[in-house]
């Protein structure tokens, strides 16, 4: 009789895997800047969209290079983290199946206070997306400013973005994706 039993029950045999878990990869609670600074950086790496926005705060300020403003201020106007996960999830699709992609900081300057830190920062983007008419590295200088919310995290509040010469920068990646 119990064998009866459990042959007719599907105790043994193979069950629908469920769906891969959004998030993962290296992400880390941010109890401190240098935390969040490490989420962007595990982000870009692993392309996790659902990380590098949780590494901005809802009321996000962007200010691109003084170039990619005059080459196209309306993108810019109210730029914010909708804008920001909508343009790395486009990035990180066109990215997908790729390997190296990193972002390098230098020349670090910060600024810490009891809630607001600031990181100064030259950068270099390296990431291997296929459109094969937009550059894969892009360097420039950011100013990151990283406060901590009501709930003890930190988030980066205001980012600004500053050209290096004549090299692409990361605003010209993010109006690039964006549209």
């Amino acid at each position: 009789m119990l064998a009866f039993v459990i042959s007719g029950c599907d105790l043994f045999s193979p069950r629908t895997p469920d769906p891969p878990l959004e998030g993962g990869g290296n992400y880390v609670q941010p109890d401190t800047p240098a935390q969040v600074v490490e989420n962007i950086r595990n982000a870009v790496a692993d392309l996790n969209a659902q990380n590098y926005r949780r590494s901005f705060a809802e009321d996000l300020q962007f200010e691109p290079t003084a170039d990619a403003a005059a080459d196209d201020p309306s993108i810019w106007t109210g730029w914010g983290t909708q804008e920001e996960e909508s343009y790395f999830r486009a990035l990180a699709e066109a990215a997908r199946l790729t390997t190296d992609n990193d972002l390098r900081l230098s020349d670090v300057d910060e600024t810490a206070g009891d809630m607001l830190h600031t990181l100064d920062a030259t950068y270099l983007l390296t990431i291997n997306h296929r459109r094969p008419e937009l550059p894969t590295t892009l360097q420039g200088r950011l100013v990151w400013t990283i406060e901590q919310g009501e709930d003890g995290l930190w988030r980066v509040t205001a980012w600004t973005d500053r050209a290096l010469g004549d090299a692409a920068a990361w605003s010209d990646l993010k109006a690039a994706f964006i549209q």
